[in-house]
């Protein structure tokens, strides 16, 4: 007699629960969910990450951009809550070092008159009650000038001279964090007198120049200023002598005819930006313009070393 062999059971993966309507596609609050309904067991379902407590976003993977973490927090901001320091640096679209911007660096938050919040994740900060906020994205963020005072102590010299340059100049898509009055750095470093940083962000704010389009312009500003070469134009458009446009260059000494031009990647990957570039130079060579091309390896060691003779050359009297 045949021994029977029970057929394999199939195993169904059941689709999580579908969620309110409103609370689809964002993050949210537990205490929300649980108002509209939603169960906890749901709340720790496979398809809901948790980034912060008492909040869950869809996906199984916990948001790591700055931005991307700031709306996740966002539902458990209280009304006199904003983004500060760090965060609302990056949330202006100004320049911050990777170390700054990275997913473990926490979320910076200030409070308005209070105190500010304690949780993992998160950095609180207690504010001034006038301090001013805006809303970037729907996220509520301090002035950007207010967000630069307040990193002195969180950054470098040359981070803070970056993000200087930047309010001065036109990095940000956003129209309040660029262009900038140099008076209003000023009085905002002034007001900060005998706060700790204070010193770090009078000397980023005295370095800080308009016009600079990029954080390798800065650095390589830098670098060539702490090296005694004199000071450069910066960002000009420049005619030959029969008046003929040539092109804007990065960083240039007019009665030496020498300029500095940082070349990034994509200088190189772009084919179009490529043959643009090698038209240009000749145009600035059959002016009689030395141009110095300059990319990320020459900012450090050895390689600036030379970088710096060469500009203490071309630049001599």
């Amino acid at each position: 007699m045949g021994v029977a062999v029970e057929a394999p059971r199939e195993h169904v993966l059941m689709s999580p629960r579908p969620l309110p309507e409103s609370l689809a596609d964002q993050a949210f609050s537990t205490a929300r969910a649980l108002d509209l309904g939603v169960g906890r067991g749901r709340l720790r379902g496979p398809d809901l990450a948790r980034p912060f407590h008492g909040v869950r976003v869809h996906g199984a993977r916990a948001p790591t951009a700055v931005r991307e973490r700031a709306v996740a927090l966002a539902p458990r901001l209280r009304d006199n809550w904003c983004f500060s320091h760090l965060t609302a640096v990056a949330l202006w679209g100004l320049p911050l070092p990777p170390s700054a911007r990275s997913e473990r660096t926490p979320l910076h938050v200030g409070a308005l008159g209070g105190r500010g919040p304690r949780r993992q994740g998160v950095v609180g900060h207690d504010l001034a009650a006038d301090v001013t906020r805006f809303r970037v994205d729907d996220l509520p963020v301090v002035d950007p000038v207010v967000a630069w005072c307040q990193c002195s102590q969180l950054l470098t010299l040359d981070a803070l001279v970056a993000i200087g340059d930047a309010l001065l100049g036109s990095w940000s898509a956003h129209p309040l964090a660029r262009a900038r009055p140099a008076g209003e750095l000023a009085s905002a470093v002034d007001a900060r007198a005998g706060t700790r940083g204070a010193g770090r962000l009078r000397e980023a704010r005295e370095l800080s120049r308009p016009k600079v389009e990029s954080p390798k312009e800065t650095e390589l500003r830098l670098l060539l200023h702490r090296a005694g070469v004199p000071e450069p134009e910066i960002n000009v458009r420049r005619r030959d002598d029969a008046g003929r446009y040539l092109g804007k260059l990065d960083l240039s000494w007019p009665a030496h005819r020498v300029s500095a031009e940082y070349e990034g990647d994509e200088h190189r990957s772009d084919p179009r930006r490529w043959r643009n570039d090698i038209a240009r130079a000749e145009r600035f060579a059959d002016a009689g313009w030395r141009m110095v091309r300059v990319t990320q390896h020459d900012l450090h060691g050895p390689a600036a070393a030379r970088l710096v003779t060469r500009f203490q050359h071309l630049l001599a009297p």
